[in-house]
Order: structure tokens, then sequence, then C-alpha cells
């Protein structure tokens, strides 16, 4: 499927957004690997390193929320995102009116008109800041 900006504003916080930023965001893809108790699905980056768990059965009474990378819905995670995209030299403004600007490279202005802005919204900027790079 192809990703438009129709689809990503629409598109409820959770798996699926998730990913979406993983990947085209982060840079990441997914990998499992195989364990005694099940093995474990994680992200990963091009050298293979082990970035975030996606889900697992072996570690389970072991992990801690900030292990998952769940950015739609976790405040800490979207702000890794963000880093990300001050990485990739896009620019992310937060407005007095709490309005998600964002400019790419292409000065293409992206303007988000919420009263808040939840890690949804932070996440959905930042998908579309990339898509339109």
């Amino acid at each position: 499927m192809e990703l438009t900006r129709e689809i990503v504003l629409a598109e409820p916080p959770g798996k699926r957004l998730d990913s979406w930023i993983a990947e085209k965001v982060m840079g990441w893809r997914k990998k499992t690997f195989p364990g005694g108790g099940g093995g474990f699905t994680a992200w990963v980056d091009e050298n293979e390193k082990v970035m975030k768990l996606i889900s697992n059965s072996t570690m389970s009474e072991t992990c801690y929320r900030c292990d998952y990378f769940r950015p739609s819905t976790d405040t800490a995670a979207v702000w890794e995102v963000e880093e990300e995209i001050d990485k990739r030299n896009l620019r992310v403004a937060y407005c007095q009116a709490l309005q998600i600007v964002i400019r790419s490279q292409k000065d293409y202005v992206t303007t988000f008109d919420y009263v808040h802005a939840t890690p949804e919204q932070r996440c959905k900027a930042a998908l579309l800041a990339v898509m339109e790079e």
C-alpha cells in the first residue's frame, strides 16, 4: 500500500502507525530472533543492532515499557522520533497556538491545527515531513 497524506491522517494510534514511523522515519526493519522460549521480534537498524522490541515471549517479565517502540501513544518514544527528524534537517516547530508546523527541505509546509500536540499528532507530523522531503 502506498502511503498518502489522507491515509496517514486517518490512521488511529497503534501498531500500524508505529510500524510506519519505525520504517519510514527511523529507518528500521523488523527482524525475528529465535529462542528457546519462542524468541522475540525487534526493530533493527542497518547494522542489525536491536533498537526496540516489537513482541516477545522469552522476556515478558524483564522488559520495560521503554524497550518497546510505541511512539503514537508514548511521549518518550515520540521524542526519539523528533530527534530523528532533527538529524534529517527537517524542522518541527510548535507554535504558541499549539500548531505543529513542519518544513521539509523543499520548504513545503504542513500545518496541523490541534488543541494539544499528542504523541499521535507528533508521529503523523513526522511521517508526513519525511514523506514530503
